[in-house]
């Protein structure tokens, strides 16, 4: 079976990422299959998932978002748009003040501030996060989610770092104009820190940063890998750069035999099992997308060829 045929075997959320970014379709918005899973686990007195807003991990309001939001639902659904109106209200008080001296965590901050510009909400609140996230780049370009911690950290994380990127171009995309000037002069420097690190390197040493970040996973939760920044890179359409190579290259060897498989889960708990076999679905079709974007000439030699799958 060619890897297309097989991704359109899959779940509804599937069918409809494929058709959209691997078959160039016109699409609508659909709440079948996970994603009308997740609507079913809905609490609709208390606005709130799993029974809390950031934690339990990973059933609570905020991580049952970060997933519909990737599952792309339909930004105006009455559940996505009350429940993150109760998340913001709940993860940014006070201009992101949440203790006596402590303020929100960057990557949860920027977190917010994607799922709140993907549903469109009209909220002033977000230029405070604008601020927020302008006024603590680091010098390297990145981010830290502890930059306000005691000792302060000297060096941006990837992981804050692309989370930020992320939700900045969901800002963008809604033709917002508030500190455009700076945020264009801001993005860039964060493009480079990424690539400076050929996307899971140390600058310094060379050596690996961390194993995870070199191997796919779904839900990615606030975690970073390679092929989410790659994901991301995608969705702005950055041209190809030489720093990329290494991570296309572990896609191409993975494909090989025509999937992606699930690769490590995070521990904690979950709202139901995604995927039943090793192969991934949702991992393949990312790897698709980003070959067809990056490396169009493999892609089109791997689409074409027929692979055993077990289901």
């Amino acid at each position: 079976m060619k890897p297309i045929a097989w991704l359109l075997k899959g779940d509804p959320v599937i069918q409809y990422l494929t058709k959209k970014y691997l078959l160039d379709k016109e699409v609508t918005h659909q709440e079948k299959g996970y994603i009308g899973k997740y609507f079913q686990l809905y609490d609709i007195k208390s606005r709130m998932w799993g029974g809390g807003i950031y934690s339990p991990k990973w059933i609570s309001t905020h991580y049952t978002l970060m997933e519909l939001k990737y599952m792309e639902v339909y930004p105006m659904n009455q559940i996505y748009q009350e429940s993150v109106s109760q998340l913001f209200n709940r993860l940014w008080p006070k201009k992101g003040l949440v203790a006596k001296k402590k303020y929100q965590d960057m990557c949860v901050a920027a977190m917010v501030l994607g799922l709140t510009c993907y549903g469109k909400i009209q909220d002033q609140r977000t230029d405070q996060i604008i601020d927020y996230i302008l006024k603590h780049q680091f010098r390297d370009g990145g981010w830290n989610c502890d930059w306000d911690n005691n000792p302060k950290p000297k060096r941006s994380s990837l992981h804050t770092t692309l989370s930020v990127l992320e939700a900045l171009f969901e800002y963008e995309k809604n033709d917002i104009d508030y500190r455009f000037v700076d945020i264009a002069s801001a993005v860039p420097k964060a493009w480079e820190f990424i690539l400076r690190k050929r996307l899971f390197r140390s600058e310094r040493t060379h050596e690996i940063i961390n194993q995870d970040m070199r191997s796919f996973h779904y839900p990615m939760r606030w975690k970073y890998d390679a092929f989410r920044a790659l994901e991301y890179f995608h969705a702005i359409k950055m041209p190809y750069d030489m720093r990329m190579q290494e991570s296309l290259d572990i896609i191409l060897d993975q494909m090989e035999k025509g999937y992606i498989t699930q690769g490590k889960h995070y521990p904690g708990k979950i709202h139901f099992t995604l995927e039943e076999t090793k192969e991934s679905r949702f991992n393949t079709f990312r790897a698709l997308k980003i070959l067809k974007f990056y490396d169009n000439s493999a892609y089109q030699k791997i689409i074409d060829t027929d692979f055993e799958y077990s289901k």
